[in-house]
């Protein structure tokens, strides 16, 4: 799938001097960031759900032990 993305030219001005600076095009900078942020976004909502279902789950004894 090929998408088309809008950054400032601030944006696009660090990330040509990025592609200078590695030898690395780009379009490939753009890539491996999306992927970082869908990776590490995708994670932590897998944790927050967790959490929030154990939370959920385990009311009453959490409860109960903050009354001791």
């Amino acid at each position: 799938m090929q998408q088309t993305i809008s950054v400032p030219a601030e944006v696009g001005d660090q990330l040509r001097l990025l592609a200078t600076l590695t030898g690395t095009d780009e379009e490939e900078h753009l890539r491996r960031a999306v992927r970082v942020y869908l990776e590490t976004s995708g994670r932590e909502s897998e944790v927050a759900a967790f959490t929030g279902r154990a939370r959920e789950r385990l009311r009453a004894v959490l409860d109960r032990l903050g009354d001791l």
